[in-house]
């Protein structure tokens, strides 16, 4: 049973994509400033800091350090209260940050609007807007909000572009990924990173840039050519182009590297079977099959089919007989009777013919089949008993009536013989 080329189309698409390792955004730093000498406080641009502000300031934060998110809180809305128009950027950052920590992520949102009004390039505050959107899966938001972190900070720091980029992945907004990713790893932003090109590769796949794609599988094999995740994608990348043979290889070179699951076992098996090496296909089938009790009665026709192709009948016959211990198909039993049919062994193809048509889904083939068992052990009666049942269903109605009228001429010459 050779893979047709739509059934390994559809299998190509079911190719499982990679999680990016760059998940490890969960982990983003939570900015809360806590020197003054920071960089971000000394720019022209940003409102200036009294000594008021200051003062309540480093009171939150070391509240916020111990961990009494509460009375940070209080201290900076006393301030507020009390000297309205002394209001200062740090004053409502600070108090978002108590504010998340504490769980109140829309307070928190609000606090940090309140910060980017009063200077909307305040990074530190348009990073941790990042993360909570991050957290609660508005990944587009969180895209944004780390784009323009990026974008106004001052350390030429790139981590923030690239956890914008995964942002946008994440949204499958792999379009405004892109040109982030390119950058990354154009080597302006210094030497690429695994996870940069790991990044590309996936919005590259996703977006069915092809060639593009094989430039970062390609540097990522180069940087790291003993993981096997590289090859997977690599012959992922060969599949989509129909190039069997390339992906046979990859595959195997990913299964030399790692232990590889029943899935991409029997994918192994199916793209064999489809570049003609049906021997080594049924290699991996019965590693498929043997391996797992949820073997199912398609994964047997499989392993049969490369055996018989690879003209191994006693193979393939001892490959049904373990299939049919374990379950019972009329295309198991149906098998078997070809596979004793071409051996010649006419009753036992019969019975197995016989065994296939018995369940709910009979099928003409099986009756047919049964009627040329019946006519090699010359038991004409039989074979009519079954061609005319054949004769039932529309495939095989033409041939079963054609063997009738030819059961009815041997008939009546062996009559006027007499």
């Amino acid at each position: 049973m050779r893979l047709k080329a739509n059934e390994l189309k559809a299998q190509t698409e079911r190719f499982p994509f990679f999680l990016l390792s760059a998940l490890l955004l969960l982990a983003l730093s939570f900015q809360l400033i806590a020197l003054f000498s920071s960089p971000a406080w000394a720019e022209s641009e940003a409102p200036k800091l009294t000594p008021g502000v200051q003062r309540v300031v480093y009171a939150a934060q070391r509240a916020i350090e111990g961990k009494d998110y509460d009375k940070a809180v209080q201290a900076l809305q006393t301030f507020l209260k009390k000297y309205p128009k002394r209001n200062h950027y740090l004053v409502e950052f600070t108090l978002a940050n108590a504010f998340s920590l504490s769980g109140k992520e829309q307070e928190a949102l609000s606090h940090y609007r309140l910060t980017l009004k009063m200077y909307p390039e305040f990074s530190y505050a348009w990073q941790n807007m990042g993360r909570i959107y991050f957290d609660q899966k508005q990944y587009g938001k969180a895209g944004d909000c780390l784009l323009k972190s990026h974008n106004f900070a001052q350390t030429g720091e790139t981590s923030n572009l690239y956890y914008a980029a995964i942002s946008y992945i994440l949204a499958e907004e792999y379009n405004k990924a892109l040109p982030h990713l390119r950058y990354l790893v154009s080597g302006k932003a210094g030497t690429p990173k695994i996870e940069w090109l790991e990044a590309l590769l996936q919005a590259c796949m996703e977006l069915h840039l092809g060639d593009e794609a094989f430039r970062a599988v390609n540097l990522l094999l180069a940087k790291d050519g003993d993981n096997p995740r590289w090859w997977k994608f690599l012959a992922h990348l060969y599949l989509r182009q129909n190039n069997y043979k390339r992906a046979v290889a990859a595959l195997t070179i990913r299964s030399y590297l790692t232990t590889i699951n029943r899935t991409d076992i029997m994918l192994l098996g199916d793209l064999n079977n489809a570049i003609g090496v049906p021997a080594k296909a049924a290699q991996y089938y019965e590693q498929a099959v043997i391996s797992k009790d949820d073997t199912k009665p398609a994964d047997y026709e499989k392993l049969v089919s490369a055996y018989l192709a690879a003209h191994r009948p006693t193979n393939a016959k001892d490959a049904l007989k373990r299939a049919l211990k374990k379950m019972q198909t009329s295309r198991l039993w149906f098998m078997l009777g070809q596979v004793l049919y071409e051996e010649e062994k006419w009753g036992d193809a019969y019975q197995g013919f016989t065994r296939s048509a018995s369940f709910k889904d009979e099928n003409g083939r099986s009756l047919l089949m049964m009627g040329y068992c019946a006519l090699q052990m010359d038991k004409t009666a039989v074979a009519r008993k079954a061609f005319r049942k054949a004769a039932r269903f529309p495939k095989q109605r033409k041939t079963a009536k054609e063997m009738l009228k030819q059961i009815d001429l041997l008939s009546k010459y062996s009559k006027q013989g007499k």
